[in-house]
C-alpha cells in the first residue's frame, strides 16, 4: 500500500514539477521566442490588452489644381465602445448631430468591438458639429480626426479606383510579405500614380483594453505610423472641382448612358474637366466594363475627321481656286444624298459637312500620296496618344495616362488603294477611330496656329509636407515639319467658325463665341448593312476670337435617329466656363 502511495505522490511531484517548468519557460525564458513558431509572449500579451483603430491607410492624396483633397479625405469621427453604460454621452453627441439616440444606443449596444461612429451610422460630422462635442466632457468616447479611403463620387474615370489586390502588388512592386494586403489603385491617376501614392505605414491609435475589450481611460493614447514627412506623396492635379461636378450633373441630366466630355485649357493643355459614362460599378467595376474611360477610348468620330482633311486640301491647294461640288451626291458620288445640298463651295461643305466634297478631295490627295492621310492626322494630333509622357523623378517613360488609347485611319493597307475605302475614311467612317481627348487636342493645336501639345492630367508630384518632389513641364513639338503652318490653322478656324454659323451643322450654338466640329458615325456592328447604332460629336474651342478652351462632348453607341443631347450639353458647359471667366 505505502509502495503505491509513493509511486502515486512520485507522479504528481513530476508532474507538477513540469507544470512549473512550463510556467516559468512561459513567464521567464522563452517569452521573446516561445515554442516551435517562436512566438513572441510579449507581443501577445500586449495585444490581448489593447487595441488599434486604423486613422488612415498611409496611402497618399490626389489632390485638385486648387490643391483641395479629392481622395483619402480627412474627416471627424467618433471612436465608440462596446458595453458602456455612457447614455448621458449618447444624448448629448445625438442633440448635437441631430439624430434619434434610440438608433445610436441600438447600434452601440450591437458592438463587439469599437467602431468609428461615421461608419456605424452612415453621416458626416461637420466641423462645427465637431467643435462643439469638444467643448463638452464626454464619458466613453474618444472625437478623433482621421483620413478616410472611399470611391470617388465624381470624376470617377479620371481619379480612379483602389482595391487589395495581392498578386497586382507583387507583380507592380516584386515584393511579397507583410505589404501585400497593401491597396494598390487599379485605374486611373491611383493606377498611373501608384508607385508614389502607395502607403507606407499605416497610421494607427493604440489603447488598452480590459478583459471585456473596454478602453482602459486611464493609460495614454498611443499614435504610430504618422511621423513621415515625405511619402507617400500628394499628386496635384488640373482638375477644376466645380467645372467638374458641373459635367457630371449635365450627363445625369441628360442621361447620357454611354460617352463623354473632356475640357481643356488651350494653352497648359490641362484637364479641366472629364467626365465618363456610364459610372463605375463599385463592387464589380470591371463588369460590363464599366472601368473603361470612353474619353480616353478611340472610336468612329464621323465628320469630326473632316478637319484632318481640310488641312491636307488647304496645304496642298486644291481649294484656293474657285471649285464647287455637287453635295447632293452621296458619298461615292452615284447615289443621292440623304440631303440634297445643292452645288456648294469648299467654305460651304466644310460648315453643313458635305460628304461627297471631302471624299473627293482624299482621293485627289491620295493619288499624290498614299500617305496623306496619315501625315496630316499627325501634323493636327488627332490620332495620339496624347497624354503627358516623359521621364519624371527615377522614372524614365513616365506616362499620366497609361490606358489611353491609340487612334487609327487604315486597319488594311490595301485600302490605301481602293477608291470607295478612301470615300468612307475622309468621313470618319470604315476604320477611323480617335478619341475625344485626342479630338479636343487638335482643336487646342489649331488655336495654337498648328503648335502640337501634350496634355496634363497632373501637375506636380508634392511630398508629404508640400515641397515640391517634381513636376510636370508643358511639352510642345517645335518641329515646324510634324505641324500645319499658322496660315493652314487660321483658315481652318474661319472653317470651324462657320460650322455654328446661320446655315452651319452646329447653328443651335450660334448665339455664343464658339467654334468647332460636329460628328455623326454609323455603326454597323454585325457588318451587315443595317446601321445599328450611332455615334455623336462635337469638338470645338471657345471665346472664338480669343481661345482659352477647347472641349469634346461624345454619345455614344445610341439607337439610329434617337434624340441626344451633347450640343446642349456642349452650350451649357461652355457658357458656365465662359462666366466663370469673365
Amino acid at each position: 500500500m505505502k509502495k503505491r502511495l509513493y509511486i502515486l505522490l512520485s507522479i504528481v511531484l513530476i508532474l507538477f514539477g513540469i507544470l512549473i517548468y512550463r510556467l516559468a519557460d512561459i513567464q521567464l525564458f522563452s517569452t521573446k521566442s516561445f515554442g516551435p513558431d517562436d512566438v513572441n509572449l510579449l507581443e501577445r500579451s500586449v495585444a490581448q490588452r489593447s487595441h488599434q483603430m486604423v486613422l488612415s491607410t498611409g496611402r497618399g492624396q490626389i489632390l485638385s489644381r486648387q490643391g483641395e483633397p479629392l481622395t483619402n479625405k480627412k474627416i471627424f469621427d467618433i471612436i465608440l465602445f462596446p458595453k458602456l453604460n455612457a447614455e448621458q454621452t449618447y444624448k448629448r453627441i445625438s442633440g448635437v448631430l441631430n439624430i434619434s439616440v434610440q438608433s445610436l444606443e441600438r447600434e452601440i449596444h450591437n458592438l463587439d468591438q469599437p467602431a468609428f461612429f461615421t461608419n456605424l451610422m452612415d453621416t458626416s460630422i461637420t466641423s462645427g458639429q465637431f467643435n462643439e462635442l469638444k467643448k463638452m466632457d464626454l464619458k466613453g468616447i474618444r472625437l478623433m480626426e482621421r483620413f478616410k479611403n472611399e470611391d470617388p463620387q465624381f470624376a470617377q474615370h479620371l481619379l480612379g479606383f483602389v482595391r487589395q489586390n495581392p498578386a497586382l502588388y507583387q507583380k507592380r512592386y516584386n515584393e511579397k510579405s507583410q505589404k501585400e494586403t497593401v491597396p494598390v489603385g487599379i485605374s486611373g491617376l491611383q493606377e498611373a500614380f501608384d508607385p508614389f501614392l502607395v502607403a507606407q505605414e499605416q497610421e494607427k491609435l493604440l489603447f488598452h483594453v480590459d478583459g471585456h475589450g473596454r478602453p482602459i481611460f486611464g493609460f495614454d493614447l498611443k499614435y504610430a505610423g504618422d511621423n513621415n514627412h515625405f511619402y507617400p506623396a500628394k499628386i496635384k492635379t488640373t482638375l477644376d472641382v466645380s467645372l467638374q461636378k458641373k459635367a457630371e450633373d449635365l450627363f445625369n441630366q441628360y442621361e447620357v448612358k454611354q460617352g463623354g466630355l473632356v475640357l481643356l485649357d488651350v494653352q497648359s493643355r490641362d484637364v479641366l474637366a472629364m467626365v465618363s459614362r456610364p459610372n463605375v460599378d463599385p463592387e464589380n467595376p470591371y463588369g460590363n466594363d464599366s472601368i473603361r474611360n470612353y474619353t480616353i477610348t478611340a472610336d468612329f468620330p464621323g465628320s469630326v475627321f473632316k478637319t484632318v482633311i481640310a488641312a491636307a486640301a488647304i496645304e496642298k491647294g486644291l481649294v484656293d481656286e474657285p471649285r464647287s461640288f455637287n453635295c447632293s451626291k452621296g458619298v461615292y458620288g452615284e447615289e443621292q444624298a440623304d440631303r440634297d445640298l445643292g452645288r456648294l463651295n469648299f467654305k460651304q461643305s466644310f460648315a453643313q459637312s458635305c460628304n461627297r466634297t471631302f471624299a473627293q478631295l482624299a482621293l485627289e490627295l491620295m493619288e499624290s500620296d498614299k500617305q496623306i492621310i496619315d501625315k496630316y492626322a499627325k501634323k493636327l494630333g488627332i490620332i495620339g496618344p496624347v497624354g503627358w509622357s516623359g521621364d519624371v523623378f527615377r522614372y524614365e517613360d513616365f506616362t499620366q495616362i497609361p490606358d489611353e488609347e491609340q487612334g487609327t485611319i487604315w486597319a488594311d493597307e490595301s485600302d490605301r488603294h481602293v477608291k470607295d475605302a478612301i470615300f468612307q475614311t475622309a468621313i470618319g467612317q470604315k476604320n477611323v477611330k480617335v478619341t475625344p481627348l485626342a479630338a479636343a487636342n487638335m482643336m487646342a493645336n489649331i488655336v495654337n496656329n498648328g503648335k502640337r501639345q501634350d496634355v496634363r492630367v497632373a501637375d506636380q508630384i508634392l511630398y508629404q509636407n508640400g515641397a515640391e518632389m517634381a513636376s510636370f513641364s508643358q511639352k510642345s513639338n517645335k518641329d515646324k515639319k510634324q505641324q500645319i503652318s499658322p496660315l493652314t490653322a487660321k483658315r481652318l478656324r474661319s472653317l470651324l467658325k462657320l460650322v455654328t454659323g446661320n446655315s452651319g451643322t452646329a447653328s443651335t450654338l450660334g448665339d455664343l463665341p464658339i467654334a468647332g466640329k460636329t460628328g455623326t458615325a454609323e455603326l454597323n456592328i454585325d457588318d451587315d448593312e443595317k446601321i445599328e447604332f450611332e455615334n455623336s460629336w462635337f469638338v470645338g474651342y471657345f471665346p472664338e476670337k480669343k481661345p482659352k478652351f477647347s472641349m469634346a462632348v461624345v454619345d455614344l453607341r445610341h439607337k439610329p435617329g434617337a434624340q441626344t443631347h451633347h450640343l446642349q450639353i456642349y452650350k451649357k458647359m461652355a457658357d458656365t466656363v465662359l462666366k466663370k471667366n469673365e
